[in-house]
């Protein structure tokens, strides 16, 4: 097999006002096994899958499309953009944003740069949501399915509630927790807050894109502060968060993808608690008795958060919960009744 060497083809094409002969474009099988060459030496762990992306995004095809059609020859107009898909991703920028997509909740969400791209870690915070919803309201035709099949989150608060619960996701980002909860939940009525005008853009278009929009309010503001005057006052069910909680001494050591996504999305202050603690101690003037927080964490903070719900003194049956790895991601407390 013949290898391109990209780097330097790309700069003589990108740098040339001639289109490139079809002839000397590469086929899909050259361009797989040099990008992938590229991107390793670029450090890459992911590097073959990260081509294969790349590649099926610009030919607009399944990943799998590419074993088959391995012989086809790339057109200039292909080949130009694949170049300069690979150079970015060569300077470590995150492959969602190349895409403009990542899959959250088997849901396919939209992305852009200066909004935080979602992790899978973060589906444990929908999967205790929807576990507490069927557990506070059991079979009461209210839209409220629980976990997934092989999950369980035994928490044991069966309080009566309303047939139509009120979540209230704050710091939604690209709208995947509230979206991933309107969907599972058709009853329920969500709010989504979040300070970035560019994150909401992106959440309302995913929330258009999978039929939940007329279900889910976005509101603009720091935490609280979006609710003032257009929330559903204390009567909020469940509150669910994925704040920013890595420390800001941290920020810098992190995997250069990270660095791309905006800071103020990961920084939770000297120690990552930042947030947390300003929604502990607000939480009860918008939760109703009985009601419960969620709020999404580092694997080595549950302590340290439980401490806050304790300190509060306004929550009890403080539980903490793994995501599918183990690693505890999810902090959940109930508003205490009186």
């Amino acid at each position: 097999m013949i290898r391109v060497r990209l780097p330097h083809v790309s700069e003589t094409l990108l740098g040339c006002a001639a289109p490139l002969p079809a002839r000397l474009c590469p086929t899909v099988e050259d361009c797989l096994g040099s990008g992938t060459l590229l991107l390793e030496q670029a450090g890459i762990e992911t590097a073959r899958l990260d081509a294969e992306c790349l590649l099926a995004h610009v030919l607009g095809c399944a990943r799998w499309r590419l074993v088959t059609e391995r012989r086809r020859r790339l057109t200039p107009e292909e080949f130009g953009r694949y170049l300069a898909l690979l150079q970015r991703r060569e300077l470590r920028e995150p492959l969602a944003y190349l895409l403009g997509t990542r899959e959250f909740w088997s849901l396919a969400l939209a992305v852009s740069p200066g909004v935080l791209v979602p992790r899978p870690e973060t589906e444990a915070l929908v999967e205790a949501a929807l576990a507490v919803l069927r557990d506070m309201y059991p079979a009461k035709g209210n839209g409220c399915p629980g976990p997934r099949p092989g999950y369980r989150v035994p928490l044991g608060w069966g309080a009566p509630g309303p047939d139509h619960p009120i979540v209230l996701d704050l710091c939604t980002g690209t709208g995947a927790v509230a979206i991933a909860l309107a969907r599972e939940l058709p009853g329920a009525t969500i709010f989504a807050t979040d300070i970035s005008r560019r994150a909401l853009r992106i959440a309302r278009r995913n929330a258009e894109t999978h039929s939940v929009a007329d279900r889910i309010t976005f509101l603009r503001g720091d935490l609280w502060r979006a609710l003032d005057g257009q929330g559903p006052g204390g009567q909020a069910d469940v509150v669910i968060s994925n704040p920013p909680y890595i420390p800001s001494g941290v920020i810098p050591t992190l995997m250069p993808e990270v660095q791309w996504e905006p800071r103020r999305a990961l920084d939770g202050g000297p120690d990552g608690l930042q947030f947390h603690r300003a929604i502990i101690s607000e939480a009860p003037q918008h939760l109703r008795p009985g009601g419960l927080l969620l709020l999404e964490i580092g694997a080595d903070q549950a302590e340290s958060v439980t401490r806050l719900f304790e300190e509060s003194g306004d929550f009890d049956g403080t539980r903490v919960l793994q995501d599918l790895a183990g690693r505890d991601r999810v902090v959940v407390a109930r508003r205490r009744d009186n």
